[in-house]
């Protein structure tokens, strides 16, 4: 099940950011382990504003979360994330598509995310959801300063890409 969090599940957000983040490196990604995970303070204000969600076991304890910003005026998937032993049970793509309802519903015209080209669960796990690859050429401003701190935690540029998922007749 996908719901809005309460207040008192926030700090266990970065909690499972860092735990389903482990996976990186048995794929040579140890760096991604190393980053700081989504601050309190960035979730906390996703929860107030509507631009967070939280899947949840069937004892209703948070076990994924998807947190959406808004980098230069776009709805943009700025973490991802569910613990492993939950993964391969369609909560990533539940999560994936409540926050591209909610993107729509403000008027936005598609999703952003920045992701690994190269990584199973990334590009190609998105790829298959209705994301496609934005050639860097088409960037806006916004999307290279996401990129450029990006690469400021440590993400190597040459294996990392943006995505879009735009909306037709289904968000």
């Amino acid at each position: 099940m996908i719901r809005r969090p309460n207040h008192h599940e926030i700090k266990l957000l970065p909690q499972i950011e860092n735990e389903a983040d482990r996976r990186y490196a048995r794929v040579g990604l140890g760096r991604v382990v190393a980053m700081p995970p989504a601050s309190l303070a960035s979730l906390e204000a996703g929860r107030r504003e509507g631009r967070l969600w939280v899947a949840v076991s069937g004892s209703n304890q948070p076990v994924g979360f998807a947190l959406m910003k808004f980098p230069g005026g776009t709805a943009w998937l700025d973490q991802l994330s569910v613990l492993d032993r939950w993964q391969r049970r369609g909560l990533g793509t539940t999560l994936i598509d409540c926050t591209a309802t909610a993107a729509r519903a403000l008027g936005f015209d598609a999703l952003h995310l920045s992701t690994y080209r190269d990584v199973s669960w990334n590009a190609p796990f998105y790829a298959r959801r209705g994301f496609e690859e934005v050639p860097r050429g088409d960037w806006p401003h916004a999307f290279r300063l996401q990129f450029m701190a990006e690469n400021g935690h440590g993400h190597p540029p040459w294996r990392r890409t943006v995505m879009r998922r735009s909306f037709g007749g289904d968000a």
